[in-house]
């Protein structure tokens, strides 16, 4: 009896440690199918868990809710307390480190290969967070590309995007940000995020059609000053937290800054999840 007891246990531990090594694995790779499984694996771990514990698919089914919750609890404790500056400044700085940013010569390469001048290094800090960036410029295309490193704390992030403006006040960006977006994006700020991209080139040609979509034709692109881009950039932050704040995302606090309302926090926790679910 105590011998089936121990092998039943230690089946039930061989089978959630088997799940939990899959997710770890899956959730390194770079492809979104191998990912879902992996957060396919790591859902199943933690309801088995529960319920070999409890022998309660209740049990079970509650524990998979915690992941749900887990980051409004992080949203509210931490996010909520962050501070944003109605207009952001964007300034010339120098480049990460390499240790910092190892991937920034082998993308500004690509970027310039693609037929990108670089133009500027610039960036800006919102409360915990230094984001830079490297801005290129297309002349022919009049299309400017960035590359992007947002570090807070221990946790970095790099992206690239490409944007067009228009003359009609419209701005076009497509990237592999590879998050839902915290924000909202203004009405005249139009989003094609593909996470997808497996090169430059790639993004450049998912921008491409994302212009031919929405009808951008290369004489409605507007006309640059070529060494004020981080202005533009200033711009587009500008125009994206007072639509926040128009649409209660933000709310203006005392000291001159912004934060992100109860609605803003219910807006960030679904984006969240929807990363969860469809990561």
């Amino acid at each position: 009896m105590m011998w089936a007891v121990f092998t039943a246990a230690m089946f039930e531990f061989l089978v959630i440690a088997a799940l939990i090594v899959l997710a770890m694995a899956c959730r390194t790779s770079q492809s979104r199918l191998i990912a879902k499984v992996g957060l396919l694996a790591l859902f199943s771990a933690t309801y088995l868990s529960a319920y070999w514990l409890t022998d309660s698919h209740v049990a079970g089914a509650a524990s998979l809710l915690l992941w749900i919750l887990l980051p409004w609890v992080e949203i509210v404790g931490r996010v909520r307390k962050l501070r944003f500056p109605i207009q952001s400044v964007v300034k010339h700085r120098f480049p990460p480190t390499r240790d910092d940013f190892p991937e920034l010569p082998e993308l500004t390469a690509e970027v310039e290969s693609a037929g990108f001048e670089e133009k500027d290094n610039t960036g800006w800090k919102w409360d915990a967070t230094d984001n830079f960036m490297r801005l290129f410029f297309h002349a022919e295309k009049k299309m400017q590309a960035a590359i992007n490193l947002a570090q807070q704390e221990e946790f970095a992030l790099s992206y690239v995007s490409l944007t067009s403006r228009t003359r009609d006040g419209s701005t076009y960006t497509t990237s592999n940000y590879p998050f839902s977006f915290t924000m909202k994006f203004a009405p005249q700020h139009k989003v094609n995020r593909y996470v997808g991209a497996v090169s430059f080139e790639d993004l450049l040609a998912s921008h491409q059609d994302f212009l031919e979509k929405n009808k951008v034709t290369e004489s409605s692109l507007r006309d640059l000053d070529l060494e004020n881009l981080p202005t533009y950039v200033e711009g587009d932050m500008s125009h994206q937290i007072a639509h926040n704040l128009s649409v209660g995302v933000l709310e203006a606090t005392t000291d001159g800054m912004t934060r992100y309302t109860w609605r803003g926090c219910f807006f960030l926790w679904c984006q969240v999840v929807k990363d969860m679910i469809l990561v």
